[in-house]
């Protein structure tokens, strides 16, 4: 918001100086992101008085001027502009002036005449973009003095209190109040009314609210028999230093008491309302309007507007439109001040992509218990203006409004949070400036009413943020902080955690980091998981609706994210959540249930794809399913769990059946692993494999013993003996495994499946398997005896648990 200083000081009276001023602006918490000089800052520009204006022999659109801008003799002045003439009073820039575009103004000759200054526009001084000629002042500025700064200032959302100059100024008083030395009292503009008709409101207009939870209250004046033409002078130059366009008297008041007050104003003719009445309703589908700027606009059910008894006629807080727009045959006007709610406005602007002054106001929120006071103050100026005459009373129509009840402060709760020492007394004096209200107080605890128009203040909290905001934070003293320092040690799934971080990293694993938040689409892709879909309320984003319930969405998209980069090969993991509903829970419980009802599952996951050919050396190479299998067993290696049982997968519908596995311990599935279902991979247009593997934390934390300790090397020799046997087609290779390593028991040091074979020599419905056993000892030499009859007990149970054969 662009403030005038000029404008500033006539609620604002304060014997502060500029410089000050400024700095206190952005103590308030009012951001100042630029300044505009207008001779207040730096004296290089004030107010002149033209004397004389006289053409130059030879040049028809270049005059001399005699300007007097100080108590000495007349400056000289050579002009080009065509609206000047004597008696204006316009601002003279002296040499020295530094432009907001950068130029210095600097002596110079024009049609060999010496100036001593510049006339300026409004546009050389950045104050209006499309301006011609030259600014022409008001009156009743002083002749020699600076004429203004222009100050733009950045207002954080909660503070729609501030977007307009009598808001800054209320928080300019306090401010100024505070600090020593200085004092400052603030000065509402009068809004007083004088209804100059005798003929009630109530005779020419009629007021009707349907949407009342969208528009709590709606207030009007009727103004007759005004006359449309341009705004005084000094409301032109108000509306130009804040950036506006001056456009008509009545639209000039409206904006003037809206950037004045804060409150939106707007003016229909009302001769052009149909049966003199207006209705505030939500649009019909498919409704159209055009607007004020010529656009013309599709309506949606939830869109809130203003109508006649026929049409719609306005946007509600946001635009009017061009069927009742004030013209220079208006002379009947319905003067709207009403309150809407912000986030209606706000779907609506967002919607139509349509933002101006007045949705940028009501979005933010406005002060709907002193909407008369708006209203008063632009009938007043519009009668003065227009030449109109008010017609007695306002219509009225009120709804249920937000509601302020008062708030409990505790004294030494806020001085312990700002480390002041402040007393009751003190705070009264820093609140009742800025429209607070103390009902009543003891000394520690004090009860306070919020002003209707900070509605940014609800809790304690806020009020001790007042009071250290006017206070000064350059009152509060610097302590250093005294925080408990207390080791924790990590828990289990922390080092659990750590560990596979760093194991995955040494293998060549990048970390993926994604949101837990996706698609229906991306989980019901990924084969979902287990329970319902926990949904989320406020999605930031269509595709983020719902809570993942496995980790492989985001991996995926990370898969194709990298070949879309042209990447060959990938190979990320990734630490994060899934989230299902507790036992028992669902979502309807957990609309009505304060109590938590999901639950957080802790995993590891990676995934592999792509492959290629690494180097000249080396073959051209695919990862698949041993590639995840060896990354499996490294993970588990990393953590020390080295018994574990082996189990095929076909129970997953997002892994590859007869491609997948899981490794179990004491049951429990630590990790499960395998490559992705083609079904998946073709949806994405992924034409790689890709492998995934996933970890739950909670059960591989649960496994580990403690300290992960190194094994000593073998000092006594191993024996290795090879075994063939002769098994139904169907047979598992985990299965003989598993019976292998019962009853190889601790002499038993590993087995591997080194060989499958069908075909030749082989009976029809059969295969061989051919496994590796290392027999090994940890305190002796084994004898071949002890060797033969534990390799004997070997082979006997695998017949008698899985009808193996050994293969002659």
């Amino acid at each position: 918001m662009r403030l005038s200083l000029r404008w500033l000081k006539n609620y604002l009276h304060t014997d502060l100086p500029v410089a000050k001023l400024l700095d206190a602006i952005t103590a308030c918490g009012l951001e100042v992101e630029e300044r505009i000089d207008l001779g207040l800052l730096s004296g290089k520009l004030v107010v002149g008085e033209l004397l004389n204006v006289e053409p130059i022999p030879g040049a028809e659109k270049i005059r001399l001027t005699a300007v007097q801008a100080d108590e000495g003799q007349p400056l000289q002045i050579v002009c080009g502009a065509q609206n000047i003439k004597a008696g204006q009073k316009v601002p003279v820039a002296r040499f020295g002036m530094t432009f907001p575009d950068g130029m210095v103004l600097k002596p110079r000759k024009i049609m060999g005449i010496e100036g001593q200054g510049m006339l300026c526009s409004a546009r050389e001084l950045g104050v209006a973009e499309d301006a011609e000629g030259i600014w022409i002042l008001p009156e009743d500025v002083e002749v020699g003095a600076p004429y203004d700064a222009l100050v733009e200032i950045s207002i954080t959302p909660n503070r729609p209190d501030a977007l307009s100059i009598v808001g800054v100024a209320r928080d300019l008083a306090a401010k100024i109040s505070a600090m020593k030395g200085f004092k400052a009292s603030l000065k509402m503009p009068d809004l007083t009314v004088h209804e100059s008709s005798t003929e009630k409101v109530e005779s020419f207009a009629r007021i009707s609210v349907t949407a009342k939870e969208d528009c709590p209250r709606y207030t009007a004046r009727v103004i007759r028999d005004v006359k449309v033409g341009p705004s005084p002078l000094w409301m032109q130059v108000a509306l130009q230093s804040a950036g506006l366009r001056p456009i008509n008297n009545i639209v000039d008041v409206t904006n003037y008491v809206m950037l004045e007050l804060g409150h939106p104003l707007h003016a229909f003719d009302l001769d052009r309302l149909a049966g003199q009445q207006i209705i505030v309703r939500h649009a019909n589908a498919g409704e159209a309007m055009q607007t004020l700027d010529g656009t013309e606009l599709k309506l949606q059910a939830t869109d809130l507007v203003i109508a006649d008894a026929q049409k719609a006629v306005a946007l509600a807080g946001i635009m009017g439109g061009a069927n009742s727009e004030i013209s220079e045959g208006t002379t009947n006007i319905l003067l709207e001040s009403a309150y809407f709610r912000p986030q209606t406005v706000r779907a609506t602007s967002k919607r139509l992509d349509k933002s101006t002054d007045a949705s940028y106001r009501f979005e933010r929120g406005t002060d709907a218990r002193r909407l008369t006071a708006s209203l008063n103050r632009a009938a007043q100026l519009i009668a003065e203006t227009g030449g109109g005459t008010i017609c007695r009373g306002v219509l009225d129509v009120v709804g249920a409004l937000p509601e302020k009840g008062s708030i409990k402060v505790r004294v030494s709760r806020l001085n312990h949070i700002l480390g002041l020492d402040l007393t009751a007394t003190n705070i009264t004096e820093v609140l009742t400036p800025l429209g607070f209200e103390v009902l009543r107080s003891d000394g520690e605890e004090m009860h306070v009413t919020v002003p209707s128009h900070r509605v940014d203040v609800g809790i304690e909290a806020d009020i001790i943020e007042e009071i250290a905001r006017i206070v000064g934070y350059d009152r509060i003293v610097e302590v250093p902080l005294t925080l408990p320092s207390a080791y924790h040690p990590p828990t289990r799934i922390d080092a659990t955690r750590a560990a596979l971080a760093d194991a995955a990293v040494a293998q060549g694993l990048c970390q993926a980091v994604n949101f837990s938040f996706i698609s229906e689409a991306e989980d019901a892709l990924a084969g979902g998981g287990p329970g319902e879909l926990i949904r989320v309320r406020n999605p930031i984003t269509s595709d983020q609706g719902v809570m993942r319930r496995s980790m492989l969405p985001g991996l995926l998209r990370n898969v194709v994210h990298n070949f879309n980069q042209s990447l060959d090969e990938v190979a990320l993991f990734e630490l994060g959540h899934t989230y299902s509903f507790a036992e028992g829970a669902d979502a309807k419980r957990a609309e009505k249930d304060l109590k938590p009802v999901a639950q957080e599952t802790p995993y590891f996951a990676a995934v592999l794809a792509g492959g290629g050919k690494r180097n000249w050396r080396e073959a051209e190479h695919e990862l698949d399913f041993f590639h995840i299998k060896g990354l499996a067993e490294y993970f588990l290696a990393t953590l020390g769990l080295q018994k574990y049982l082996t189990e095929s997968v076909d129970d997953l519908a997002w892994l590859h059946p007869g491609r997948a596995a899981r490794f179990l311990v004491k049951g429990r599935t630590i990790v499960t692993f395998g490559e992705v279902h083609p079904s998946i991979t073709r949806k994405l247009d992924i034409r790689k494999r890709v492998c995934y593997l996933e970890i739950p934390l909670e059960a591989a934390s649960e496994e580990l013993s403690g300290e992960i300790k190194a094994k000593d090397v073998p000092k006594y020799p191993a024996v290795t003996r090879d075994i063939a046997l002769i098994v139904d087609r169907a047979a598992r290779s985990m299965d003989l495994e598993r019976t292998i390593r019962k009853a190889g028991k601790e002499l038993l040091a590993g087995v591997k499946l080194f060989d499958v074979y069908e075909g030749d020599k082989v009976e029809a419905g059969k295969k061989s398997l051919a496994f590796s056993l290392t027999y090994r000892a940890p305190d002796r030499t084994l004898k071949d005896q002890e060797v033969i009859d534990r390799h004997g007990e070997v082979v006997a149970a695998l017949k008698k648990e899985n009808d193996a054969v050994l293969r002659g």
